[in-house]
């Protein structure tokens, strides 16, 4: 998918998630969440998560998220974005570590998200086994974030919202 249409994509799917609020849980697993939403567009599932500690502390942002999602009628799976609860600076990559692993996002206003379906399937794979993630970004007006998340309950999420959107 391209960037663009990944793009559009994001902020009409978040748009409409905020408007309607759609947004059904279907099972907590620890700090993760297996979730998903219907319309005439179709189903997408998603296992979320919120970071158990953003820094700097004080930093006045909206809230993050990491997100695996599934669009069966895209044809997309395991489609790996986050969003650091700011615009992220211009022509700036989120970098993702887990364990001994590094991962590169590229960001477009509010999410960054990964490019290669290779790449998505190895995050997953590390974040099965390992036991957080440090999310670090940097916001248009260049302020650096770090958010921790746990990996408790991602498996778990995962199999869920893959299995909730199964074709």
């Amino acid at each position: 998918m391209s960037i663009k249409k990944l793009s559009i994509f994001l902020f009409s799917f978040f748009l409409t998630l905020e408007v309607n609020a759609n947004v059904k849980i279907e099972k907590k697993f620890k700090l993760w969440e297996s979730q998903y939403v219907e319309s005439t567009e179709g189903k997408v599932c998603f296992a979320v998560s919120m970071p158990t500690k953003m820094s700097p502390p004080n930093l006045n942002r909206a809230e993050s998220r990491i997100f695996v999602t599934f669009r069966p009628k895209d044809g997309v799976s395991n489609e790996i974005s986050v969003t650091s609860g700011y615009p992220y600076k211009k022509q700036s990559n989120v970098n993702v570590g887990i364990g001994n692993s590094s991962f590169k996002f590229e960001t477009k206003g509010d999410f960054a998200w990964m490019t290669s379906l290779d790449d998505e399937l190895k995050m997953i794979r590390v974040m099965k086994k390992s036991n957080r993630a440090e999310v670090i970004g940097v916001s248009s007006r260049g302020n650096k974030t770090k958010d921790t998340y746990s990996l408790m309950g991602f498996t778990d999420a995962y199999n869920a919202a893959k299995k909730n959107c199964k074709n």
